[in-house]
This record gives structure tokens, C-alpha cells and sequence, in this order.
């Protein structure tokens, strides 16, 4: 049965600059959403840092444009509560949510993700991007992308989802595949046992105050 209890907000580290740095992810409300089209993309010297820069910033304006749509439907939770309110509702109805990851030592989000709950129970990330001075690696900061993925199985682990799929791009496949231990082109899946051992992980990380 799918727990009652959110496991977010969570805090635990990720590296910056190769030394462990608390960070929190948490469900994040319009505001934060709408917080990473401020984003700016660094300039550098290296085109494929700046490529991955550009489209980190073009992944989160893409989140915040369907993020507005489901939004204004009255289809996008703020809470484990809130996403568990509307499926009992409507058990097939489509729904969004977005998570974010923040820290006191960096001045906006690290990174979020989009992740939609289909018909039939699955989760789908829309998009899963760190902030464009990470991706461009103008600051050192390492974990954001693979902590974001874990938050979202543990998302999947609370609600009884036996599935989190999505499309990888040509830069993100081999992050998927790692996870994975599997080739992965266009489509990657995690299955009920990836995502169980995939929300294990994340909550042995945690950080207690």
C-alpha cells in the first residue's frame, strides 16, 4: 500500500568543491518553479560545457511552460498529500508535480525536475536538470542530477508506482545507463525493484539534525 507519510523534504550531501555540502529536496511551488527561468546560461571556452549549459536552462524553461499548463488545470501538486488527494479523486487522471534542491551556500536551486503521474499509476520525468553553472562545471558540484532521480523513486516508492520511465537525450543516456547497468537509448525504465533500491539509497544518505 502506498505510505501516507511524505519522505520529503530530505536533507542530505552532495560534493562542492570534492568536500560533502548539505542540500534539501523538496517539493517546489510556483514560485520555484518560475524562479529557474531566471537562470543564465555562463559563457565558456569549451562548447560542449557550453551546449550542456544551454539546454540545462532550456530543460527548466520547458518544466516551467508545462508546469503553467497543469497548473492552471488545477492538475499540479505541492505535496505528497496534495498528488494522493487527486488520484483518489480521479485514480486515472494525469497529474504533475516538480521537485527542487536547494542549499544555503548557493544562491537559487541546484537543480529540479517535472514528473508527471500517468493513467495508469507510472511516473514520467518530463525533465531532470541541474542549474546551468553546474552543468557548464564553472562551480564544483557533483550528485545534484542522480540525488534528483532517487527523490523521484522515492516519490514513486510512497504512491505504490510500480514504474519511473522517461526519454533519455544523447547527453543524459549514459547517466540513465550507469543507473541502469544497461544499455539505454532513447527510452530508459526503472522498474519496482530499481526504484525501491534506487529510494533505499537516498534514505540511508539522510541527514538528521
Amino acid at each position: 500500500m502506498p505510505s501516507k507519510s511524505s519522505p520529503l523534504p530530505i536533507t542530505f550531501a552532495v560534493f562542492h568543491n570534492d568536500e560533502p555540502a548539505d542540500v534539501t529536496l523538496d517539493f517546489a511551488d510556483n514560485a520555484d518553479v518560475i524562479s529557474t527561468t531566471r537562470w543564465r546560461v555562463p559563457n565558456l571556452e569549451d562548447d560542449a560545457m557550453q551546449t550542456r549549459a544551454a539546454d540545462a536552462r532550456e530543460f527548466a524553461l520547458l518544466a516551467a511552460k508545462r508546469w503553467r499548463h497543469y497548473r492552471d488545470t488545477d492538475a499540479a501538486a505541492l505535496t505528497l498529500a496534495d498528488l494522493q488527494r487527486m488520484i483518489a479523486t480521479d485514480p486515472q487522471g494525469e497529474f504533475c508535480f516538480h521537485l527542487k534542491v536547494t542549499a544555503d551556500w548557493f544562491p537559487v536551486s541546484l537543480g529540479g525536475a517535472m514528473v508527471r503521474r500517468t493513467w495508469c499509476h507510472h511516473l514520467i520525468i518530463d525533465f531532470l536538470f541541474v542549474h546551468p553553472s553546474i552543468c557548464g562545471r564553472t562551480v564544483s558540484v557533483k550528485g545534484v542530477g542522480i540525488k534528483l532521480l532517487r527523490g523521484i523513486c522515492m516519490i514513486a516508492r510512497a504512491l505504490g508506482c510500480k514504474r519511473v520511465w522517461g526519454e533519455a537525450t544523447r547527453d543524459s543516456a549514459p547517466f540513465y545507463e550507469q543507473q541502469l547497468s544497461h544499455p539505454v537509448e532513447d527510452l530508459f525504465a526503472f522498474e519496482h525493484s530499481d526504484t525501491a533500491a534506487l529510494a533505499s539509497s537516498l534514505e540511508a544518505e539522510r541527514r538528521f539534525a
